[in-house]
C-alpha cells in the first residue's frame, strides 16, 4: 500500500511539474507575442457581426469599437483625442482590442482643437490613426416659434447640432440640406422652412447629423394648421377686435406694438408695468369666451371627446420687448370645468423665452397640467364641456416679484394641439 501511495504521489508530482512547464511555456509564448513588434492598426469597426467587413473613421460617444490589427496583445492603453479609454485584457487578442467610447472623451462639442486621433500603446510602441470622435446624435429640446410657414426661418434649440446634414420637415421629400446655420456651442440651429411642407405626413421636425438623427416628440412639432381657438384675425364664435370675451381692450389687438411685429395679421398686445406681487388689472388678461354658449374649441377628426386629455397641449406664441428682467413673470392658463372647479397652470416665461427683443416664442402646456388640487381633465370631452354652458379659456400675465416689471408683451395663435396620436 505504501508503494502504491508513493507511485500515486510521484505521478501527481509529475503532472504538477508538466503543468508548470506548460504554463511557463505559455507565459514565454505570450511574452514573445507581446514583444514581437510595435502594434499596427488595420481598421476599426463596430462589434456588430453584420459590420465585419466595414471600416470606421469616426464614432460617437457611447459607441463600442473593435480595433483590428497586429501585435495588439499586451495593449496597455487606447487613447481617443489623447483621452484614455481603459483596456480590459479580457477583450484583447493579438489581432483585436474592444473598447468603449465613454462620455468623457473630448469631441469638437467641447474642444474644437481636439487632434481627432486614435492611439494604441503596448510595450513595443504605439500605433496612431486619424479617427474622429463625434458628439451624440442631436437633441431638439425646443422649437423657438412653432407657428411657421413655407419661407419662414425656423429656429431650434437643443444639443449636439454639429456636422448637420439634413433637417426634415413634414411631407414627402420636404427636407433642407443647405443654408443651415448653427452656433459654435451646437445649441441652436436655424433653417428656412421648405415650400413643400405637407402636414398630412405629420408635424415633426427632425435633425440629422453625422452622429445620427434626433428623436421626435411634443417638443419637435410645428403648427399643422389645426386646432386654432384665437388667432385675433379670423371671425367665428369669437369676433375681433371686440366680441371675443373680456380682458384687454380691443384697441390693443393690432398688427404691431412697440418693439413687436406680428407673425401674421393682428395679435393681442399689452404695454404696461405689470403689477408686483400678483397684482391685478384687466389689461393683462385675455379671457376667451362666447357668452351665448357657442363652442369655441376645436372638434371633429383628431379631437374626439373620448381621447385622453393628456394627448392634447394648449399652445400659443408670446413676444416680449423689455430691458428689464422677466424672471418672476408667469403666464397662467385658466379654465373652469363643468363641476365648478377652476383649473390652472402657470408657465414661468423666462424658462421658455430666451430673448426679450420682441422675438416670438411658443409656450406650451399639456392639458392635464391644468389642475385644482388633485382635480384635472380626464378626456377631451371634459374640456369641450367648459363650465357646463360657456366655454372659457383665460391667459393672465402674473408678476410674482415685489417690483413692477415694465414690458410690452404680445400673445397670438392660442390653440389646442393634438400632440400625441
Amino acid at each position: 500500500m505504501n508503494i502504491i501511495k508513493n507511485i500515486r504521489s510521484s505521478h501527481s508530482m509529475l503532472v504538477a511539474s508538466a503543468l508548470f512547464v506548460v504554463l511557463a511555456l505559455g507565459a514565454c509564448t505570450e511574452e514573445d507575442e507581446i514583444n514581437v513588434g510595435p502594434p499596427t492598426i488595420e481598421r476599426v469597426r463596430s462589434t456588430d457581426p453584420t459590420t465585419a467587413d466595414s471600416a470606421f473613421t469616426s464614432a460617437t460617444l457611447g459607441s463600442t469599437l473593435a480595433i483590428l490589427g497586429n501585435n495588439l496583445l499586451g495593449t496597455q492603453q487606447v487613447y481617443l483625442n489623447d483621452y484614455p479609454l481603459g483596456v480590459n485584457t479580457a477583450y484583447v487578442t493579438n489581432n483585436s482590442v474592444i473598447v468603449t467610447v465613454g462620455d468623457s472623451v473630448p469631441t469638437v462639442a467641447t474642444n474644437p482643437d481636439v487632434p481627432n486621433t486614435l492611439r494604441l500603446v503596448n510595450k513595443a510602441g504605439e500605433a496612431i490613426m486619424e479617427f474622429q470622435t463625434l458628439p451624440p446624435a442631436p437633441q431638439v429640446t425646443q422649437v423657438k416659434n412653432q407657428y411657421v410657414k413655407a419661407g419662414d426661418d425656423l429656429t431650434l434649440f437643443g444639443r449636439y447640432f454639429y456636422f448637420v446634414d439634413t433637417v426634415y420637415f413634414p411631407g414627402e421629400d420636404a427636407f433642407v440640406t443647405t443654408g443651415i446655420t448653427t452656433n459654435s456651442a451646437g445649441s441652436s440651429l436655424t433653417v428656412k422652412v421648405p415650400d413643400n411642407v405637407d402636414f398630412s405626413e405629420g408635424q415633426f421636425v427632425r435633425v440629422v447629423t453625422r452622429s445620427g438623427g434626433s428623436a421626435t416628440g411634443r417638443n419637435t412639432q410645428i403648427y399643422a394648421e389645426r386646432g386654432m381657438v384665437a388667432d385675433f384675425d379670423t371671425n367665428g364664435a369669437l369676433v375681433w377686435p371686440w366680441e371675443w370675451g373680456w380682458g384687454l381692450s380691443g384697441d390693443m389687438i393690432q398688427p404691431s406694438q412697440p418693439g413687436i411685429s406680428s407673425l401674421e395679421g393682428s395679435f393681442a398686445g399689452m404695454n404696461q408695468a405689470f403689477p408686483a406681487s400678483y397684482g391685478w388689472n384687466n389689461d393683462k388678461v385675455i379671457n376667451l369666451v362666447n357668452w351665448g354658449g357657442v363652442q369655441i374649441f376645436p372638434e371633429g377628426e383628431g379631437y374626439e371627446p373620448s381621447t385622453p386629455a393628456t394627448n392634447f397641449d394648449i399652445r400659443f406664441e408670446v413676444a416680449i420687448n423689455t430691458t428689464e428682467s422677466i424672471e418672476g413673470l408667469e403666464m397662467q392658463i385658466w379654465y373652469p370645468d363643468a363641476n365648478g372647479n377652476e383649473l390652472s397652470y402657470n408657465i414661468p416665461m423666462s424658462e421658455v423665452i430666451r430673448t426679450t427683443d420682441g422675438s416670438w416664442y411658443t409656450l406650451s402646456a399639456n392639458m392635464t397640467r391644468l389642475t385644482n388640487g388633485s382635480t384635472r381633465l380626464n378626456t377631451y370631452g371634459d374640456f369641450l364641456q367648459g363650465d357646463g354652458f360657456a366655454k372659457q379659456l383665460r391667459l393672465v400675465v402674473i408678476n410674482t416679484t415685489s417690483n413692477d416689471i415694465q414690458a410690452v408683451l404680445g400673445v397670438d395663435n392660442i390653440r389646442v394641439v393634438r400632440a400625441v396620436n
